[in-house]
């Protein structure tokens, strides 16, 4: 704030010199010692090169590592607080990222999520991966809607896209903070830069996080700790390279659940494993009482190493980027999703992607093109426990190798009037091979050795598609632009753990429409900036827990048939002052299934399974399964709303600068948030129906003279609002549902000192 103070007053005295007053024989008009004040410009790349924000067309909210710092984000989920219609749970250890409704359950390691996270430029395929990268950033790109053209597979919801510092030339720096808080809170962090020479620098950050758990048993908490290094050579102007590694290892207990609806009167953040909830859960008709309660045994053991580099050599027409880069997960963890036991006793994936483009950026055209790889082998042992009611354990080693090549341009046809025009195919071949085991007797004849094989499953298939991308800009003036963009996402399709018919599941794909304007008025002290926005999505992959043709509970992902989203967004920036900043965030979301059935296991032999209350949808009538002694029943979903879509979402924030007369500064800055009523999961039973919610923070920061020190309070979630964000039937003791909850009202205070 300092800086940008030092800068709006060497500004304006710049334009007094250069103005009329600067007549040689008169005498200068009195000077207005009023400082002029804007709105800062932002710096993006998600289009692969670098542009304000306000001359970009994409759907795309940034913040800042600052800001990301100010509400003390360590996690995914922490974001919700900050992203309006972002909506991020947990499925077991994994986070399931929704965009406008769009997302994916995402929780085995045969899921895929629909919204595409990268550090870097970096993919991450593994969502229990994202969490640990929330530290020494410099800012963090949402972007809405599919990004097939520039980000490829898994991005047909859109894509957040985590950029870290990276090493300066310019001199040895630094930081460090300690953030304490209550629920035990110790929040570590630090980073330095030290160049080495003229043209190497090398960059190191770590993190260390530990909390205890919101829930009563001390499921949710936070035990991380992650470290980073960049070493950047740059022997020239024209070439460097950026060698980056790090590594994360995450403990605790992990995500828990809470039970709905719960105890009556109970604290909204009582865990589906205390007594009253279990007891709740065993009065539940018809077989409550032989379902497994819910344990106090969660836990979470996890480990992330990363490889990667970067190539930039500028050739004169284009600039070559090259990204080869390695990741190794290693996952152990026990959670509760939709009550069942869900233990990960080890899982592995190794991940090596590759990309390489050529990109150009100048006033007339802008472009990139570029190939892409990927692939990524996986092994992993699950087990599913109730009990006496299913006991069953799967081990599977899915495989997936992926090709791209892709190119998108900007080419200004005018001064004021630029097309956009992209494609992207990609080939995606997926297999996988694995067997399904019990340990439990039920259902099996008398003296049936344990454990039992159920099933084989497996498969190979090759999914393509070409995505494209379509567009017009045109600048109204050079403060004020319109848009229209079309573009589609493919998400590929792929393999359940189970036998036939649900043993696959077809590609998803996303057409989205964009109209929108970006404008700043008033000198640049006000930015008014508006979308609406139209998407037609096919086939959405949803993953839930049903009954499988062999009787047992399982996840499964099925293609839920169409949807279409439509709605608007209007986004207000004003710079009331050098001291004072008001922002305004609103947006409307009409997501509505138009067509979804799915079919689960009604009986076998006879044996009842399917029950009424586990759906809050219509049922048809049984028909025979592909298995001998199987009946399925379809059910009908259309005209409900997508999960995790709310109808309306807003946030509203506003900050103020004190400056103290020893020239150290305050602010103080407030900001709420509103969303509304929401499905959390695809079952549609009441019991999901979350209500909305409106969350309120404060935060006040004391910064010295010479920046260097500064100490900052916060109040998180003032009201102590309960919020809900993602939630599924138990199958065995419908309709309770099992939900994960957000943080309850939580304080702190964070001491920092920063050196140059």
């Amino acid at each position: 704030m300092r800086t940008l103070e030092v800068a709006i007053y060497a500004g304006a005295g710049a334009c007094l010199c250069l103005g009329p007053g600067a007549r040689a024989q008169t005498s200068p008009a009195p000077a207005d010692t009023t400082p002029s004040v804007e709105i800062e410009e932002i710096m993006v790349t998600a289009q692969r090169y670098e542009e304000t924000l306000q001359k970009s067309s994409l759907s795309l909210q940034v913040l800042s590592g600052e800001a990301l710092q100010r509400a003390a984000v360590t996690q995914a989920t922490d974001l919700n607080k900050l992203v309006p219609g972002l909506q991020i749970g947990t499925g077991g250890g994994a986070s399931q990222i929704y965009i406008r409704g769009v997302g994916d359950f995402a929780a085995s390691a045969l899921s895929n999520p629909a919204v595409a996270v990268n550090v870097d430029g970096v993919y991450i395929s593994r969502p229990q991966a994202v969490n640990s990268s929330f530290y020494d950033l410099a800012r963090l790109e949402v972007v809405r809607g599919p990004q097939g053209t520039l980000y490829g597979r898994n991005a047909s919801g859109g894509a957040l896209n985590i950029i870290t510092n990276k090493p300066s030339l310019d001199g040895m720096a630094g930081n460090i903070g300690l953030t304490l808080g209550d629920y035990d809170l110790v929040d570590l962090q630090g980073a330095i830069n030290l160049p080495l020479g003229d043209s190497v620098a090398v960059r190191g950050a770590f993190s260390l996080v530990e909390r205890d758990g919101y829930l009563s048993d001390g499921t949710d908490d936070d035990e991380r700790l992650a470290g980073r290094i960049h070493l950047l050579w740059r022997p020239s102007d024209a070439v460097s390279l950026l060698v980056s590694a790090d590594m994360a290892s995450e403990e605790g207990s992990g995500p828990g659940y809470v039970q709905l609806p719960g105890p009556p009167g109970a604290d909204p953040w009582l865990s589906a494993s205390s007594p009253e909830s279990n007891a709740i859960l065993a009065s539940t008709p018809p077989i409550g009482f032989l379902v497994a309660p819910i344990g106090a045994d969660s836990f979470r053991d996890n480990t992330f190493w990363n490889l990667s580099a970067e190539l930039n050599w500028d050739l004169g027409p284009a600039v070559l980027t090259v990204i080869p880069a390695y990741r190794d997960v290693e996952i152990s963890e026990r959670n509760y999703p939709a009550g069942l036991r869900n233990t990960i006793p080890e899982a592995t994936s190794e991940q090596f992607t590759f990309e390489a483009r050529l990109s150009e950026s100048t006033d007339t055209l802008k472009w990139v093109a570029g190939l892409y790889y990927y692939d990524e082998d996986q092994a992993a042992e699950q087990q599913i426990f109730q009990g006496i009611l299913q006991d069953n354990v799967g081990f599977y080693f899915p495989e997936t190798e992926s090709y791209a090549a892709f190119g998108q341009a900007t080419l200004a046809v005018t001064d004021t009037l630029r097309l956009i025009a992209g494609a992207r195919y990609t080939e995606e071949e997926r297999s996988v091979s694995g067997s399904l085991f019990t340990n439990s007797p039920n259902g099996l004849p008398p003296g049936t050795p344990l454990p039992h094989l159920l099933a084989t499953f497996g498969g190979d298939d090759t999914f393509s598609d070409t995505t494209w991308k379509a567009g017009v800009e045109y600048d109204l003036t050079p403060a004020n632009m319109l848009f229209l963009t079309a573009s589609t996402g493919f998400k590929a399709g792929g393999f359940n753990q189970t036998v036939p018919p649900m043993d696959t599941y077809e590609p998803e794909e996303l057409l989205a429409y964009e109209l929108g304007s970006r404008n700043r008025f008033m000198d640049h002290r006000l930015q008014l900036n508006f979308e609406v926005f139209y998407w037609d999505y096919s086939d959405n992959q949803i993953a839930h827990v049903i009954f499988d043709p062999l009787g047992n509970i399982n996840l499964v992902t099925q293609n839920a048939g169409e949807a279409t989203i439509q709605g608007a967004n209007l986004d207000l920036q004003v710079a009331i002052s050098p001291d004072d900043r008001l922002r305004a965030f609103v947006e409307y979301n009409d997501a509505t299934y138009d067509r979804f059935t799915y079919d689960t296991a009604f009986s076998i032999f006879g044996v009842p399974l399917f029950n009424p209350a586990s759906t809050g949808c219509p049922v048809g009538t049984p028909f025979p399964g592909s298995i001998f002694g199987t009946e399925l029943i379809t059910v009908d979903c259309s005209g409900f709303e997508l999960p995790r879509a709310q109808e309306w979402v807003a946030s509203l924030g506003y900050d103020h600068t004190f400056r103290l007369a020893s020239g150290a500064t305050l602010n103080a800055a407030l900001s709420a948030q509103y969303g509304s009523e929401r499905y959390l999961g695809f079952e549609f039973v009441s019991q999901q129906r979350a209500d909305a919610y409106e969350l309120f923070d404060f935060a006040v920061t004391y910064v010295d003279a010479g920046g260097k020190w500064s100490i900052a309070a916060f109040v998180h979630n003032i009201g102590d609002e309960a919020v809900y964000t993602s939630g599924s039937v138990q199958g065995f003791a419908p309709p309770l549902v099992y939900a994960t909850i957000g943080p309850p009202r939580t304080y702190g205070a964070t001491l920092r000192y920063s050196f140059d």
